[in-house]
């Protein structure tokens, strides 16, 4: 396996990881969010039109607040799994010998020895 390929996983691994752990850490403020909604849910068997209005206004600004944390990650992943599908296309034209499965198995253990 030619080492700039070897590289160009790593690369995808680490920034993979990194994203991941830092969505992780989103996930109290999420929570925070989604317990708004559940308790506004709740709320509007009990009330009035004008009062069901003001609150589905107050749902839409949480749900807004969940998809602006939640967003520029997922835009990320979605780069990454792009980039990444570009990397088996590029190594697949220089190898046309190798199977996805091959590539995978010649990648791997590069990929697991990145510490996280």
């Amino acid at each position: 396996m030619d080492r700039i390929f070897i590289e160009q996983a790593k690369n995808i691994r680490r920034e993979y990881i990194k994203n991941v752990r830092e969505v992780a850490k989103c996930e109290s403020e999420v929570e925070k969010y989604r317990t708004k909604l559940l308790a506004i849910n709740e709320e509007l068997h009990d009330i009035d039109e004008d009062t069901a209005k003001l609150k589905l206004v107050e749902i839409e600004i949480n749900m807004k607040k969940i998809e602006s944390i939640i967003t520029p990650y997922t835009s990320k992943l979605t780069k990454l799994e792009e980039d990444a599908d570009k990397l088996f296309e590029n190594i697949k034209q220089r190898h046309p010998e190798l199977s996805m499965e091959q590539i995978q198995n010649e990648l791997i253990p590069y990929l697991t020895e990145i510490n996280y």
